[in-house]
């Protein structure tokens, strides 16, 4: 039976990997000992230049703290089960706090926007 690496590879990569921890430890990071030095750090984001119109006031109180007004606007036209799909994943995948009851709101302003 030929097995796809074979005896040589398969002692490479154990070898190769006899060194490796499994998680990143402060020290494996930094010599043991050095203090860290932690220091602050500002950026400047461009003004916004879009924004939302009135009749979208449910898309902007659920969307806008992690969409720009600009990206939300440049989203392609979707069937409402597809914008549905989205907010959905929004909720589970990135535990956006879209109460389930505006749903059908947010759906609607969303295909009001793409006109």
């Amino acid at each position: 039976m030929m097995r796809p690496f074979g005896s040589i590879g398969a002692l490479a990569a154990v070898a190769l990997l006899s060194g490796c921890e499994r998680y990143a430890t402060p020290e494996s990071l930094r010599g043991a000992g050095e203090p860290i030095a932690l220091t602050s750090q500002s950026i400047t984001l461009p003004d916004e230049t879009v924004t939302l119109p009135a009749s979208a006031e449910i898309v902007t109180v659920n969307c806008t703290a992690c969409h720009s007004p600009d990206l939300i606007l440049s989203q392609p036209r979707l069937k409402p089960e597809q914008w549905q799909a989205e907010i959905t994943k929004m909720r589970s995948a990135y535990k956006a706090t879209i109460d389930e009851k505006d749903d059908g709101k947010i759906v609607a302003a969303l295909l009001a926007l793409q006109k």
